[in-house]
């Protein structure tokens, strides 16, 4: 049973009252929130749903928080981002509203003269509405204004990443392009003369060539966006990229990518790029696989290729390793296990392993 009829509209007489007092506490602490008209207009309209939600668990003798109008916030993260005003300040604005409303609740509580312990137990219902109903509010603003922050920082990211694509592109890659028609001038010049490239002028022009091959692929993939949401374009994406010249690629994706957090998604995306790579690279594979299952707590990844293979003792031992040093500095970023099974003769199995935790996989 509800506080009563007459408890609720007495409570409900004072929300214009509780909404100024909130308005000027946040002035007494010189809050954006409310120096900034949209901003109030916003936090106006907050604390009056949450003012009726109390009323409304009032009435009806249990805790009520409109899930509907909680789910709004989400764009409000974004919009403080917009505004310059830190989290902080709608952290404080939350203390302050819970102070006010709790006030004026207990303010409702004297006027009535309501000291039967039953009655007054009542009102209990209303102060769990305003604490689940603020701290509901704060929890799904606070991540969405992490989300819109962490975009902003790969977005700052990508930036960097396509004009160090330009300078690579302009510097490096003119400047070798330029080595190379020095070296063709000098062959030209050698066969008008008789005479023969030397082996260490040919084996410079070899190297020039792949260094060339090698900054076009990382121009390419400096320029590439961020996995934005489908792993498994992404990964076809790269590969088309490659051109025709290598070896054909299945990729299969099983699962959601909602159920995996952008920065893993990421990470996971840059580890199979890396294993591809090697595979076009060193193995002559005449198939590779790459399959992904992705459930909502973990991710189990599978690299396959029919190539040569080689000795992983023997790559760590010579001290050629820093590519798969760099594939297990990347899982261990991410919590995961990495497993390598390879031998000459029999290919290539790459495996990787990433948990996510319990609610880290919302984009």
């Amino acid at each position: 049973m509800g506080a009563g009829s007459v408890s609720v509209h007495h409570f409900r007489s004072y929300e214009d009252a509780a909404v100024a007092a909130y308005a000027a506490r946040l002035r007494a602490i010189s809050s954006p929130l409310v120096g900034e008209p949209r901003a109030w207009q916003q936090c106006e309209l907050q604390a009056r749903r949450i003012f009726a939600d109390c009323a409304e668990s009032l009435a009806l003798g249990r805790t009520t928080v409109t899930d509907s109008q909680i789910a709004e916030v989400v764009d409000l993260g974004a919009i403080r981002v917009q505004q310059s005003i830190h989290l902080t300040h709608s952290v404080r604005a939350g203390v302050i509203l819970f102070d006010t409303v709790l006030e004026y609740l207990l303010k409702s509580i004297e006027d009535m003269g309501e000291k039967d312990s039953g009655r007054v137990s009542g009102y209990t219902v209303a102060v769990r509405a305003l604490q689940q109903g603020i701290g509901r509010r704060l929890e799904v603003g606070s991540i969405a204004y992490d989300s819109f922050m962490l975009g902003r920082v790969r977005e700052v990211h990508e930036q960097g990443h396509r004009k160090l694509a330009r300078e690579i592109h302009d510097q490096v890659g003119n400047s070798l392009s330029l080595a190379m028609r020095q070296l063709e001038l000098y062959e030209v010049e050698l066969g008008r003369q008789g005479g023969d490239m030397p082996p260490t002028v040919q084996a410079a022009q070899a190297a020039i060539l792949e260094t060339l091959a090698r900054t076009r692929e990382l121009v390419t993939e400096l320029r590439r966006p961020s996995v934005s949401g489908c792993l498994e374009e992404a990964i076809n994406q790269f590969v088309a990229s490659m051109g025709d010249s290598v070896a054909p690629v299945r990729v299969w994706v099983r699962g959601l990518d909602e159920w995996i957090p952008q920065s893993v998604s990421e990470e996971l995306f840059i580890m199979v790029r890396e294993c591809l790579r090697n595979a076009f690279r060193h193995a002559e594979a005449g198939n590779i696989v790459v399959h992904i299952d992705i459930a909502p707590h973990e991710i189990q990844t599978e690299i396959i290729d029919d190539g040569l293979g080689f000795d992983t003792a023997r790559t760590r031992a010579g001290g050629r390793a820093n590519g798969l040093t760099g594939l297990q500095e990347r899982a261990d970023l991410v919590a995961g296990t990495l497993h390598i099974d390879s031998a000459r003769g029999r290919g290539t199995h790459v495996t990787i392993w990433i948990p996510i935790k319990e609610g880290h996989g919302v984009r």
